[in-house]
C-alpha cells in the first residue's frame, strides 16, 4: 500500500489527524460539558428552591399566628350553619326552611336530611323537600330563603304545574327542591345527620 504524497497526501494526513479529533469532541468532550452545564442549572435551581423554603420556614410562625386569629375570631360563622353536630344543624336547615314556607303560605308536604357532604374545608348539610304553593309564594319563599344569613342554597329544583292559571301567578305547584347550608365539621366524626 503507497500513501498519497504531494498536496494529496498532505490533505489526507490533515484528514485522518482531525477525525478522530472530532470524533473525540462529539462524543467525548461535547456530552461531558452538556452534562457538566445540566449540573450546574439543577445546583442553580436547587440553591433557589432552599432561598424559597427558608423564606416559607421563616413565615411559618407569623401564618401559625394568623390561622389561630382565624379559628378565634371565626370570619364565617355569620354565614355557616350553626350546631355543634350535623344532625342540629341540619335541624336548624328544616326549621329555618318550615318557618320561611309559612310566612310565605307554602305548604311542607315532606322533609328528608340528606348525609353530610365534605365540600373543602367545610360541610354541605341537604334537606329535600316536597312543597306545594302558589307561585307568588313560592317565589317569596325562595328569595327568603336565598337572601338571608347563614347562607342557604337551592341546589335542585322541580316544579309541577297544576295548568289551572290566575292572572299571572299559577296555583297548585308541586315542588321539590334540595336545600344546602355549609358548616363547618366536626372535629370528632362520629356525629352525622339522620334521616327525618
Amino acid at each position: 500500500m503507497t500513501f498519497p504524497v504531494g498536496l494529496r497526501g498532505r490533505v489526507t494526513a490533515v484528514a485522518l489527524l482531525l477525525i478522530p479529533i472530532i470524533l473525540l469532541i462529539n462524543f467525548v468532550v461535547g456530552p461531558l460539558i452538556e452534562a457538566y452545564t445540566g449540573h450546574t442549572d439543577d445546583i442553580v435551581a436547587m440553591q433557589e428552591d432552599i432561598i424559597r423554603y427558608r423564606r416559607v420556614i421563616g413565615e411559618l410562625p407569623s401564618l401559625k399566628a394568623a390561622a389561630a386569629r382565624l379559628e378565634q375570631t371565626k370570619p364565617l360563622a355569620p354565614f355557616l350553619l350553626t350546631g355543634s353536630n350535623a344532625a342540629i344543624a341540619a335541624a336548624g336547615l328544616q326549621r329555618r326552611l318550615q318557618d320561611v314556607a309559612k310566612e310565605h303560605g307554602v305548604r311542607i308536604v315532606s322533609l328528608r336530611v340528606q348525609p353530610p357532604v365534605p365540600e373543602g374545608p367545610l360541610e354541605r348539610i341537604s334537606v329535600q323537600a316536597r312543597l306545594q304553593a302558589n307561585g307568588r309564594g313560592l317565589r317569596d319563599a325562595l328569595y327568603g330563603l336565598e337572601a338571608g344569613t347563614p347562607y342557604l342554597f337551592v341546589d335542585s329544583l322541580n316544579i309541577n304545574t297544576g295548568a289551572r292559571r290566575r292572572g299571572s301567578n299559577y296555583d297548585n305547584l308541586e315542588v321539590r327542591m334540595t336545600l344546602s347550608g355549609l358548616r363547618t365539621p366536626d372535629r370528632n366524626k362520629g356525629a352525622g345527620a339522620t334521616n327525618g
